[in-house]
């Protein structure tokens, strides 16, 4: 008896099912890495833009911390542009604790204790001009002097450091703006 139209499987097929679903295994699973590690990298960037934005909240507070002080703008107490820190701000300390300026005598370590501390550079006239119209009760005329203030944050975790430069512009009498000639 002959068995015709009857196919019989071959022999060289056998598992290479098995295979192919290996193949696709391993498919998979590169994806899977792929897409974990790309979640990593997506997470370390907003962290990073975190801190920074952090660290522009602490110069920010430091910077308003010393335009608050009128002192800091006085021909007579400003220091040398030669000395590189002023003063250290201690800022975020608490939810609703404000910015504190830390003491700068040699016995008290510069840290601040909880949060972040901001160096923030001698004020620095930069500019005097003239303000038109002057005024009509003081014989001197009035200048409007731009002051650079420069405050420095270092990150306590990864010690990165930024450099932040906030410029403020004071009407003044003449003659108050030291290092300018008007």
């Amino acid at each position: 008896m002959k068995t015709a139209g009857i196919r019989q499987r071959p022999q060289s097929q056998h598992g290479m099912t098995l295979l192919i679903s290996l193949i696709m295994l391993v498919v998979l699973t590169l994806f899977a890495i792929t897409a974990i590690r790309t979640g990593n990298i997506g997470l370390k960037i907003v962290g990073n833009q975190q801190a920074q934005k952090l660290m522009e909240s602490a110069a920010a507070q430091a910077v308003e911390q010393v335009v608050s002080n009128l002192g800091n703008f006085d021909s007579v107490t400003v220091i040398a542009p030669t000395a590189t820190v002023a003063q250290s701000v201690c800022v975020n300390a608490g939810a609703n604790t404000p910015p504190v300026i830390m003491p700068s005598d040699s016995t008290t370590p510069g840290i601040c204790p909880s949060g972040i501390q901001v160096d923030v550079a001698p004020v620095r006239c930069i500019a005097a001009k003239r303000q038109s119209g002057g005024s009509l009760t003081q014989p001197l005329a009035t200048y409007e002097n731009t002051w650079e203030i420069v405050a420095t944050v270092t990150d306590s975790l990864t010690r990165a450091r930024a450099v932040f430069h906030q410029g403020v512009m004071i009407r003044m009498l003449a003659s108050s703006c030291p290092g300018v000639t008007s």
